[in-house]
């Protein structure tokens, strides 16, 4: 039995926005996909809950600017292309570079260009280091890996059953699941997060 619950308003996303623990570029960009409908007044309200209680006009910090960054991208990137997608450029030498860099099998690489790995699961040195290499913003990186690929992108097999785009998994989940070593996983997964 499905049970069909109303619509949230601005005031509750606002109030579940602020019972996160942490209220960064990632959570925020994840409520503005949520509800795109309260995107200005989200990254508003963000800015306002990181910033003190002082009342002078003064520029934005960095982690604040990012977080409207992160915002904005995620808004504006409703609809990434292959075009357009910047992960998709993880083929050939770029993805082999990856995932030297990374120590990794190319398999790891092909799952974030496939937009398997959820974002949020991925340490911000991992995902700086995707971006460094995509020459974009790690707010890029993040927003394409936060939206399903276009058709059912991706490697191509033959199949017994009908094709369907697939869960994101964790990053941690992807690691396991291409035999990365428990000493190589936690190395991998305790990087600037």
């Amino acid at each position: 039995m499905t049970v069909n619950h109303p619509p949230l308003g601005l005031q509750d996303v606002l109030d579940e926005f602020m019972m996160e623990d942490d209220q960064g570029s990632e959570v925020l960009a994840r409520y503005v996909r949520e509800y795109p409908q309260f995107a200005a007044q989200l990254v508003d309200f963000s800015i306002l809950a990181a910033s003190d209680d002082s009342d002078d006009q003064r520029e934005l910090s960095a982690i604040d600017q990012s977080r409207v960054d992160a915002a904005w991208i995620a808004f504006s990137a409703i609809d990434i292309s292959p075009a357009s997608d910047p992960l998709a450029k993880l083929t050939g030498e770029k993805g082999r570079s990856v995932a030297r860099a990374l120590g990794v099998p190319r398999q790891v690489v092909s799952c974030f260009r496939e937009h398997k790995v959820i974002a949020t699961s991925v340490p911000n040195d991992i995902l700086r280091l995707f971006a460094d290499e995509l020459e974009v913003p790690m707010a890029y990186v993040i927003s394409a890996m936060s939206q399903p690929l276009a058709g059912f992108g991706g490697r191509q097999f033959k199949a017994d059953g009908k094709p369907s785009a697939g869960e994101q998994v964790s990053f941690e989940q992807v690691l396991i699941d291409a035999g990365v070593s428990e000493a190589d996983r936690l190395r991998l997964l305790s990087k600037g997060g």
